[in-house]
């Protein structure tokens, strides 16, 4: 049976390049104080020291952002070598992007979606909104029309009925997010309860279906709008 592969570069970024002792992803050599490069295959979660869960205290979390910001800013390190110096802009740049994504709730479902393999939600009409999407089309393209004759009263029965269907696609869309949020707590319970593969992917498989109807319904709303 082959041995599997060791990545010598992620051995090799996770001890100090300073003193050689194991460094482990800290963002800091325990041995010698010196700030370490990102080793390869980091996540925001891990860096800003949480477990992959959905459900965070987003003061704490900022409270974190801008401790790390003070201990990463390169004026600190303007003395030191350029190995610190890189570090330190390293550590930065990933700190900005894992605050970004992480205070953020889709932002954040997204991501963890990402770690554990899953691509880019596409956009997908909910089943139950086919017949609906169908229609607003027909509308959106009448009111092109009547714009494009100059037929006012035609435009502003459009304009009557496009607003009122917008309505009902906020409410569609604040309802999925209702339901997207609340599986962040089943999610964080199967963490903590270490469920099983099929329990998760299927926790998964919904938060990736529900930020796909999310998306083309933002994506809907959008264009309903620009018409506007």
């Amino acid at each position: 049976m082959a041995e599997a592969a060791i990545d010598t570069e992620r051995v090799f970024r996770d001890v100090c390049p300073h003193c050689a002792t194991r460094s482990d992803g800290a963002h800091f050599c325990a041995q010698c104080g010196k700030i370490q490069p990102v080793a390869p295959g980091s996540d925001y979660f891990r860096f800003m020291g949480l477990p992959r869960k959905l459900r965070i205290d987003e003061s704490e979390l900022e409270k974190s952002f801008y401790a790390l910001s003070r201990q990463f800013h390169p004026d600190y390190f303007m003395s030191g070598g350029e190995p610190e110096r890189q570090a330190s802009t390293e550590r930065s740049s990933m700190l900005n992007d894992a605050y970004r994504t992480l205070r953020d709730s889709v932002a954040r479902v997204s991501y963890l979606l990402t770690l554990e393999g899953y691509k880019e939600a596409e956009k997908k009409a909910p089943p139950d909104l086919l017949e609906e999407v169908f229609e607003l089309n027909m509308q959106v393209e009448e009111l092109k029309a009547a714009k494009k004759m100059g037929d006012t009263d035609e435009v502003f029965e459009a304009r009557e009925s496009l607003d009122e269907a917008l309505t009902g696609l906020r409410q569609k869309l604040a309802s999925i997010d209702e339901h997207l949020f609340a599986l962040f707590e089943d999610w964080d319970s199967a963490i903590d309860r270490c469920a099983t593969t099929d329990e998760k992917t299927s926790l998964l498989d919904r938060m990736s279906e529900r930020l796909s109807h999310r998306s083309y319904i933002r994506h809907l709303v959008r264009g309903i709008e620009e018409e506007l």
